[in-house]
């Protein structure tokens, strides 16, 4: 039902088109079933008039059946086009954080497995309707032809339906069960995948992962599987039964009713005609059983509601060297499970001058990308204020205060495609960076602003991370351990000659490093720790200015 209104509420009036379409073929149907029992009954003879009427029903119930159908298909894989398309967009426009809550395997899951499922279901929907549609039709004409035939059919299947409503019950249950099960398979292929290297070289690994964390689950999802599926065969089944031996009774029922023979001949004919679409409503009750828990699960994830427009705002340029970034006790507390408290980072105070190279320093686990997280706005703060060019950043100007940020994460995704502040792309500023990084022999850039290729080192995809980054031109850039992966000569390159050319560009750099032989470049330098921060003295790097300089 979920789905079906899903579907009534996008496209209304092409949904009554083909329901008209269904009504006339079912319609014919019928018709033709009446006049077939005509025959058989001797009331009439197949003349020139019969046989017109004949093949023009046929006509009808062909044409208007193919065109509703096709209707109805057609606009199932359109509603399955936009569902994938609003589920990408409500992904991308919700929080950070829940996604990260959600966790990679369980999205994995929805935009394959459960687009999939609804899809299938959807394309279900058209014979669903039609089937449904023409069983209206032969009960509409059972009832004419005898309603205590029908009423003691419909007493009978209603109790066969009442028995067999703990199959269907437990096929519902277990496919939810199965659907679960499908975020632990997908954390596992997941583990195949990026894990490749470790378990290719270790093959007590490789066997562990196999017999422990893949194939258990696997199993377990077999066997709810084919549990779910038992339950189904057994409800076809079961009324495959039902109205065969119905079909029998109703013979001796209507002797002793005192129904004429040939009104239960008639009526039996029907219903064994009726005995097909019924089975493919039962036997599509898998697949629609599937799509609705498919969209239980997507509305479980909490997603971000559908918005069509994108919130493009522009960075505003920093005034001069004024306050540019303001942090006023600012907290962040992560998420605790049972007595386990989740790390707490501030309260922070800190601001950041506009052309500031500022290095943010620290141990693992100090609480540094939890820092860059918030200082970006990807994160949102437990208690503080943030305030850019001070106004106070609220809910409703963080679209607009992420707008000043260009990062590279260390974990950052590398995207092909460069885009610039108004969303083409500056070409001469692009190839002036490639070659300044030194990744013009080994990359192009076509007047599309694709890269020729991003199947490179680490150090090198960084480089050109940072390309993606300085082509957007905002006014501050946050790198987080940029440097780790780049070979000393051009580690070297990055922190005495790149930082001090984005200086004098009036860039603000806010770079996360371990390099503490290169503290000097930095204007200041922030210690984290524990969650706290504290500041640095930077007079006591400056002797290394020099020298490093010569080294480069």
């Amino acid at each position: 039902m979920m789905l079906f209104m899903s579907l009534l509420q996008r496209h209304r009036a092409l949904l009554t088109l083909a329901l008209l379409g269904s009504l006339a073929s079912a319609a014919a149907g019928i018709a033709l079933l009446n006049e077939i029992n005509r025959l058989i009954a001797g009331v009439q003879t197949m003349n020139a008039t019969q046989g017109g009427l004949y093949i023009g029903l046929l006509l009808v119930l062909f044409a208007c059946g193919f065109a509703s159908q096709a209707l109805l298909t057609a606009l199932g894989h359109r509603v399955v086009y936009e569902l994938r398309l609003q589920l990408v967009k409500r992904l991308l426009d919700t929080p950070i954080e829940q996604l990260e809550k959600i966790g990679s395997s369980s999205l994995y899951a929805t935009l394959s497995k459960d687009v999939e499922a609804i899809g299938m279901a959807f394309n279900r929907l058209p014979f669903l309707l039609y089937n449904g549609i023409l069983m209206l039709g032969g009960c509409a004409y059972l009832a004419w032809l005898s309603w205590q035939l029908l009423l003691l059919c419909g007493l009978l299947l209603g109790l066969g339906v009442w028995l067999a409503y703990g199959w269907f019950a437990r096929m519902g249950g277990l496919m939810k069960v199965v659907r679960d099960t499908e975020d632990q398979l997908y954390g596992a292929y997941t583990a195949a995948i990026e894990g490749r290297y470790e378990m290719a070289l270790n093959a007590w690994r490789k066997q562990r992962f196999y017999e422990l964390d893949l194939q258990p689950v696997a199993e377990r999802a077999r066997g709810n599987e084919v549990l779910a599926d038992r339950y189904w065969t057994l409800s076809l089944n079961w009324t495959v039964a039902l109205i065969l031996g119905l079909a029998g009774g109703l013979f001796a029922a209507g002797a002793v009713l005192g129904i004429a023979a040939a009104t239960v001949a008639a009526f039996v004919l029907v219903l064994m005609f009726l005995r097909m679409p019924l089975n493919d409503l039962i036997g599509s009750l898998p697949t629609l059983v599937s799509g609705n828990v498919a969209m239980a699960k997507i509305e479980s994830l909490a997603l971000a509601p559908h918005r069509p427009e994108f919130a493009i705002l522009l960075a505003a340029a920093p005034p001069g060297d004024s306050v540019l970034l303001e942090l006023k006790g600012l907290v962040y507390e992560y998420p605790h499970a049972s007595d386990d408290y989740g790390f707490r980072l501030g309260p922070v105070d800190l601001s950041v001058r506009a052309g500031e190279t500022l290095f943010i320093v620290g141990g693992n686990g100090s609480g540094k990308s939890t820092l860059a997280k918030l200082l970006t706005g990807l994160y949102q703060p437990s208690a503080g204020r943030l305030s850019l060019h001070g106004e106070e950043i609220t809910a409703d100007r963080r679209d607009w205060y992420r707008s000043h940020f260009a990062t590279v994460f260390s974990s950052f995704h590398l995207f092909a495609r460069l885009v610039g502040p108004q969303g083409d792309f500056d070409a001469q500023l692009a190839q002036a960076w490639l070659a300044r990084l030194r990744m013009e022999r080994k990359v192009s850039i076509d007047p599309a602003g694709l890269l020729s290729t991003i199947q490179l080192s680490q150090g090198q995809r960084k480089r050109l991370a940072l390309l993606v980054a300085l082509v957007e031109e905002r006014p501050i850039l946050l790198l987080d351990e940029w440097a780790a992966d780049q070979d000393p000569a051009f580690r070297a390159f990055f922190y005495l000659e790149l930082l001090p050319e984005l200086k004098v560009r009036g860039k603000t750099v806010i770079a996360i490093s371990h390099d503490d032989r290169y503290f000097a470049v930095a204007d200041r330098v922030i210690k984290c720790e524990g969650g706290r921060l504290s500041l640095l003295d930077n007079s006591s790097f400056s002797a290394l200015q020099e020298p490093l300089a010569a080294m480069a």
